[in-house]
């Protein structure tokens, strides 16, 4: 049976390389929606929005993110199409 895409524009089992705040390592589309802390995780789902979405190779910048008590901090990121 055929699951629908996570993210518009990319394949599931789209293979991606992630760098988060200095660590990186290799999954795929539908594996990214796992990862265990949710300011790294909506970093790389919004990275993989903007790749689907401007049918580009990759992404690379930085993001601030809020913690439940409103205190900001600062992810760098790259996410590349293999």
């Amino acid at each position: 049976m055929k699951r629908k895409r996570i993210i518009e524009g990319l394949n599931n089992n789209q293979r991606i390389r992630v760098i988060v705040s200095g660590v990186g390592f290799y999954t795929t589309v539908k594996d990214a929606t796992e990862m265990p802390f949710t300011d790294q995780r909506v970093t790389v789902w919004r990275a993989l929005e903007v790749i689907g979405r401007e049918k580009i190779e990759g992404l690379g910048g930085q993001t601030k993110v809020y913690d439940d008590k409103m205190n900001s901090k600062t992810i760098d990121y790259q996410v590349t199409l293999l």
